[in-house]
């Protein structure tokens, strides 16, 4: 009998941008650096609230566990082995029980300037960052400058999206600036609707 032959045809898919291979890992405490960067990117108000204690603490706050800033909610993109960018999200369990603790963390690392901007920090709290049960909340995304227009954060939303369905979410929700209309595009292109629009107050220069 003559044997039959077959063939086999390859497929892998890269994110745009070259053939740069990204691949997508949780976090570890040794990368708190990127971390940080990669949040004020996100968010830059951070440091108009804590202004030269803001490293530190985020720093802190990523290698401790059980607070709503730490390793154990990041995701990060690799791009050719090196950092590209990173998702930081959590579900409204992890919310509700990691909450005060992470105030507190927060007490304790600021100390009087906690104090002093407690109150803004609670109209914060209030205005961004709620999360009501069953859903899985996208707090900050950034990707590096050098690796942006390439797919990662389209990636990186989609794998808190995995995350969401793992913890039994039903929806995942978050927040974005008024004025960021590429971040709004993406959003509207992976399907997320506006809900609603809030407006606070930071300093006299910017509202968030």
């Amino acid at each position: 009998h003559r044997l039959q032959m077959t063939s086999l045809l390859k497929y892998i898919k890269y994110i745009k941008g070259g053939h740069k291979m990204t691949i997508l890992e949780k976090a570890t405490t040794n990368e708190s650096e990127d971390f940080v960067e990669l949040f004020l990117m996100s968010a830059p108000f951070f440091c108009l609230l804590f202004d030269q204690k803001t490293k530190p603490m985020l720093n802190k706050l990523f290698t401790t566990e059980g607070n709503l800033f730490s390793f154990e909610h990041v995701f990060f993109s690799k791009t050719e082995g090196n950092i590209s960018g990173m998702i930081l999200s959590y579900d409204w369990e992890s919310k509700n029980k990691e909450n005060l603790r992470t105030g507190y963390l927060m007490l304790k690392n600021l100390g009087i300037t906690f104090v002093k901007i407690l109150p803004l920090l609670l109209k914060l709290n209030q205005a961004v960052g709620k999360v009501s049960k069953g859903e899985f909340y996208i707090s900050n995304i950034a990707v590096y400058a050098a690796h942006r227009s390439a797919g990662i954060g389209k990636q990186l939303i989609l794998k808190a999206e995995e995350e969401a369905r793992k913890s039994k979410s039903l929806k995942v929700v978050l927040d974005v600036e008024k004025e960021n209309n590429m971040a709004i595009k993406l959003y509207k292109k992976l399907g997320y609707e506006k809900t609603g629009e809030s407006t606070l107050e930071l300093s006299r220069q910017r509202k968030l």
